[in-house]
Order: C-alpha cells, then sequence, then structure tokens
C-alpha cells in the first residue's frame, strides 16, 4: 500500500513521538505513522517494528539523532533503515531523498501569509510527493492555494489537539491530519460533533 492508498483508507496519521507510543500503534487505525524519535543505532528496529503492525512508516530525518545534513544520510537511511519514506523541513534533503527514491513530505511552517508563497516556491523546487502544512489549524486559503498550485496530498500537523480541530483541518481542505495524541488516532469518520 502507498502512501495515498493509506491516508485514503484512514486520513489520520499517527505521529510517534516514544517508544509508548510505538507500542499502542499496533491496535490503532491509522495505516500510516510518522516516526519524530530515533538514533542511528536503533531505527532499523525500530522501523522494522512498526512494518510489523501493518503500518507505513515515515521517517522525520530532522529529529533522528546520528545522521548528517547531507546525501550519505539520505542514502544511508535508504539502504539500511528502509522507512517507506521521510519527512523533512530542509528542501536539500527533500531533493535528495526524491533523487534516491524515496516518497517524501516535505513539512512546511505557515506562520504568515508570505511563508504560503516561500513554501510553495520551496515545494516547486523540491518536487516533494506531498506536503505537512503546520501548525494543522492555518485558514482554509492556505490548503485551498497549496492545492490548487501543486496537487500533492495536504497533510494538516501541529496544534491539533481535540476532535473539532481535526474536523475542522478537514474541513479546510486537508487531504490527512497527523496527531500525536492517541485519543484522536481512532476517529470515525465522517466525523460527527
Amino acid at each position: 500500500m502507498d502512501f495515498q492508498a493509506g491516508i485514503r483508507k484512514h486520513p489520520v496519521i499517527a505521529a510517534l513521538r516514544n517508544e509508548r507510543d510505538l507500542r499502542r500503534l499496533k491496535d490503532s487505525k491509522p495505516e500510516v505513522s510518522f516516526l519524530l524519535f530515533g538514533e542511528i543505532n536503533t531505527l532499523a528496529r525500530t522501523v522494522k517494528s512498526v512494518r510489523e503492525t501493518g503500518k507505513q512508516v515515515y521517517l522525520h530525518v530532522d529529529l533522528a539523532q546520528g545522521f548528517g545534513n547531507d546525501r550519505a544520510a539520505i542514502k544511508y537511511i535508504k539502504k539500511e533503515i528502509q522507512p517507506d519514506g521521510v519527512l523533512s523541513t530542509r528542501t536539500h534533503l527533500v531533493r535528495f531523498a526524491k533523487e534516491e527514491g524515496l516518497f517524501v513530505i516535505q513539512r512546511l511552517f505557515i506562520p504568515d501569509t508570505m511563508s504560503v508563497e516561500t513554501g510553495k516556491q520551496l515545494l516547486k523546487q523540491s518536487k516533494a510527493d506531498a506536503v505537512e502544512v503546520m501548525p494543522g489549524v492555518v485558514s482554509s486559503w492556505v490548503f485551498d492555494e497549496l492545492k490548487e498550485k501543486l496537487g500533492i496530498p495536504i497533510v494538516a500537523g501541529g496544534l491539533l489537539r481535540r476532535t473539532i480541530d481535526v474536523k475542522n483541518a478537514f474541513q479546510n481542505g486537508a487531504s490527512a491530519v497527523s496527531v500525536s495524541s492517541e485519543k484522536l488516532w481512532n476517529l470515525d469518520f465522517p466525523i460527527n460533533i
């Protein structure tokens, strides 16, 4: 199953922050997970553990400890860690990962209108396969702008703490949401409030 099929099946992505989250993933609904912790010596085992739950795993390379900020790190991650793909805020790492044949999600922080324009330019340069917009509580026009210009899945992430936050992100146009709160992982869709 690929990323888009995974988020179509269940549009909530489990953001895994620690081993406890990892243990709780097995019996949860998300098909896709973002791995937001780990270090070079244990990541291959952690990725394997996620895969054994039947879930996809995308490694946030900016948060993984022990890697350089270069193409060699991406090559090592692809060969030795073997995630389904990677996330990064760094455009050059996104480009390297694309060139290595990985599925890549670029994280964009959108604090103001100018950052939307900057984000669109970064995404054109990087050719990311999907984008995670942070915080996920941004206005609907942000999602509209990105969809219109890019045509890639948009994940809303950050500051989504309640069911209503998740509902609003979808109403605003997100393709999926990334949440660390386990209570939100198993929401049923459509969300009725």
